[in-house]
């Protein structure tokens, strides 16, 4: 990425409203895809009009977005330009239009983002507080509800006091009540938002509980309402929000508390195999 575009969408004085912090996210996470789109397209992703994403590269310096596309391809040797995909069959579907093929490389194009969010330092920090916390609460809504109860069903495979809370007592009282040190809240939300997601957030630091929160590159606030904030690409799909990004980087963290825990996880495990046994839940 140019250095000074970078710069640019990263500065204060473009992100001062809730459009300007979605369009500089959008830019920063997504410019080996700027080839490819328009400013039509980029409005239709963020929920805005093609007046904004206007307005917003005029004040960048860029008379459009053809204008933006033309510094970033002077400026470095982006791998956008270059044919994308190694796979010929699916090159080649795509090329014909298929719906699979375009999804497939979506994903593809994604996980292959994921790689640089495990070596940002926010990473390492999440997996030392899931380690370090005394209690850790999961929660998450709507759609995006079932990815987090699986990863705190696993989770609670490699350590003691983990809980999925879902808000129903009307309090969070078990997150919030300020009787235990050291809790951690992994907080998980995409677009489009839940409104108890925020409000939870700032609630637990405001109560002394660790924030972490993984969302999408349309969050404008994550940031500010976390001690901990994982950005994973957002869903572009035409029919619906998958969940293959997410779901890889909660079976990465996964994996990557096993490495550092090592024979605490086989213990904690073998402990739990024997007690299922005991009460019968699976096939012998």
């Amino acid at each position: 990425m140019s250095k000074r575009i970078l710069k640019l969408v990263q500065s204060d004085a473009l992100r001062r409203s809730k459009s300007d912090k979605l369009i500089a996210h959008y830019i920063e996470r997504n410019i080996t895809d700027l080839p490819f789109e328009t400013a039509r397209s980029i409005a239709q992703r963020l929920e805005l009009s093609p007046m904004t994403i206007g307005r917003y590269l005029r004040r960048m310096g860029f008379d459009g977005l053809d204008e933006l596309k033309s510094e970033l391809r002077r400026g470095s040797s982006n791998p956008a330009w270059q044919v994308k995909g190694q796979v010929g069959r699916l090159e080649q579907d795509r090329k014909d239009g298929k719906l699979l093929a375009g999804l497939i490389q979506q994903q593809i194009d994604n996980l292959g983002e994921i790689y640089a969010i495990t070596t940002a330092p926010e990473w390492q920090q999440t997996i030392d507080a899931l380690i370090g916390a005394t209690e850790v609460y999961v929660a998450a809504y709507q759609n995006v509800r079932g990815i987090a109860q699986y990863f705190a069903s696993q989770l609670s495979y490699t350590r003691p006091r983990v809980q999925f809370v879902d808000g129903v007592n009307g309090t969070y009282a078990e997150v919030l009540d300020g009787s235990v040190e050291g809790r951690l809240l992994f907080l998980h939300d995409v677009r489009r938002f839940a409104a108890k997601a925020r409000p939870l957030a700032l609630e637990a630091r405001r109560a002394g509980v660790k924030v972490v929160l993984l969302t999408d590159e349309f969050c404008p606030w994550g940031p500010d309402v976390s001690d901990i904030c994982l950005i994973v690409p957002g869903s572009h799909g035409p029919l619906w929000d998958g969940a293959a990004t997410m779901t890889a980087v909660m079976d990465l963290m996964l994996s990557n508390i096993i490495v550092e825990m090592g024979e605490e996880v086989s213990e904690r495990v073998d402990r739990l195999t024997r007690l299922q046994d005991v009460f019968g839940d699976f096939e012998s």
